[in-house]
């Protein structure tokens, strides 16, 4: 099975692996799986669908589709407003949708933070950026995983957040545990 992943930093980082983080998770779950990561640390959906063709369209066809954005378009510093965070989430599901049918795409929502660290991200917030990419995935008939409540859900959002920048949102092990375990019973799903 070819996954595409892509979508911020969440996808990106590596956390001291050899290769993204969830790259290196999912392949320890699943070891049939062929992975291509396209994540850009940072992206936000406007500048993600300015670079669809990239990130997505151009690159060979796998079997199905991972996307993780929101996390930068619900920062306080640089927010970009929930109705525009919409339209750009229309624009690339419109977009993708031509490559890859529905039922091999899955939306993830952005991760649950500690907001005793994190300063520009507070959970309430991550709850009404999520609640769109849930919309957007009802809508086009995508799979969608709330990473942020299986966060909430697991427990102590201090340790399950805690990565090598310690800023309460880029996550280690026990995060990338947790995401990876969705997108392992999404995959089985799809």
């Amino acid at each position: 099975m070819r996954v595409l992943l892509t979508g911020d930093s969440i996808i990106a980082r590596y956390e001291g692996k050899a290769e993204p983080h969830i790259n290196w998770n999912l392949k320890r779950m699943l070891p049939e799986i062929q992975i291509e990561n396209t994540a850009v640390s940072g992206i936000n959906s406007g500048a993600f669908f300015a670079r669809l063709n990239e990130l997505v369209l151009s690159v060979k066809k796998c079997d199905n589709l991972v996307i993780l954005l929101g996390t930068n378009d619900l920062a306080t510093h640089k927010q970009v407003p929930l109705e525009q965070f919409k339209r750009n989430m229309e624009l690339i599901a419109s977009a993708v949708i031509c490559q890859y049918y529905p039922p091999h795409v899955l939306l993830i929502s952005p991760p649950a933070v500690d907001e005793q660290k994190q300063h520009v991200r507070n959970n309430e917030l991550v709850k009404k950026y999520a609640k769109v990419v849930e919309e957007i995935a009802e809508e086009y008939h995508f799979h969608y995983a709330d990473l942020c409540q299986a966060m909430i859900d697991a427990g102590d959002l201090s340790d399950i957040s805690r990565g090598i920048k310690n800023d309460g949102l880029h996550f280690g092990d026990k995060g990338y545990g947790i995401l990876a375990s969705l997108i392992r019973r999404e995959l089985k799903e799809m």
